[in-house]
Formats: C-alpha cells, structure tokens, sequence
C-alpha cells in the first residue's frame, strides 16, 4: 500500500482514526514502510539545512521535520496502545520509517519520475546502504560510472 498522508484520518489532537483507499493494499516486507509525501527523501540535504537558520528552505524543511516527527510519534502512540491490549506487533512501524532499508527503498521507487533529482536520489541511497561520507559516495559513484575503474588507476593510465 502507498500509505500518504491523504490516507490518514486523524482527530483533533491528531491520533489516528482511520486508513482509507484500502485500492492497493499489499502484504510485503516491513521494510518497503516509508514515509509518504511531502517528507523529504534526501537527509543529509535536508539535516545541513536544519543546522543553518539563515537558508532559504529552512522554515519549509523545519515545518516538514516537526510532521515528520509527530507522524512517527502516532504511530509510537498506536503501538504502545496495541502493547498494552496484549496485541503488540512483531516489529515497530515508527523505527521501521527511520531505518536506512526503508529509506532507500523509498530513494528507490522515486527513481526516473524527476531526472534531476535521480542523482540526489542515488548518492542517498549509496551513502545509507554502505555507510560513506559524501567524498566516499562520490567516488563510489564515479568508480561505477567509470566501469570499476578507481581513480588511482585513472591517474596511472593518463602518466
């Protein structure tokens, strides 16, 4: 199911009520759980512009990360509630939407609908699957589009 936030029902203080469009419901790994749209996909992006006040996107990415945060803290509430009716679940919903395989599974479907945004979408996914800093994921990058061939080898063939 691609659960959006136009799926969710929710009351005043903002716990769940309802799903609704139940249309492509799917039994699948607890991994392919993600955060819907508008949540932004690319964290180190939007963690540099959390630490800087003065950017332009700040108040938009601010806004996105304080509803990213209250989406995960329902779904925190609702599983304590199950937990305590005895109904507690295998797994967690709200750390799943956190881990780097649901992450990169959510880099992964948004492949190929912006072209300019693929290479933010991949360098994403490269850095969450393989733990790299961004030079790493670069280079590993490179590296790829270079058909193995590392820099180093690069260098010697061109001496």
């Amino acid at each position: 199911m691609d659960l959006g936030t136009q799926n969710i029902i929710v009351d005043d203080n903002f716990s769940f009520v309802a799903i609704i469009d139940w249309e492509f419901a799917q039994t699948a790994p607890w991994q392919v759980n993600r955060y819907p749209m508008p949540f932004p996909l690319l964290g180190s992006d939007t963690e540099d512009i959390l630490r800087d006040p003065s950017h332009l996107a700040y108040k938009n990415v601010l806004r996105q990360d304080v509803s990213q945060r209250i989406y995960r803290q329902k779904f925190q509430e609702a599983e304590r509630k199950l937990e305590e009716e005895g109904r507690a679940l295998e797994g967690s919903f709200a750390d799943t939407l956190n881990s780097s395989a649901s992450r990169i599974y959510a880099c992964f479907t948004s492949l190929g609908r912006l072209q300019q945004a693929d290479r933010g979408l991949l360098r994403e996914m490269v850095r969450l699957a393989f733990g790299l800093d961004v030079d790493k994921v670069e280079e590993y990058l490179w590296e790829l589009e270079q058909g193995g061939v590392t820099r180093a080898d690069k260098q010697g063939l061109e001496q």
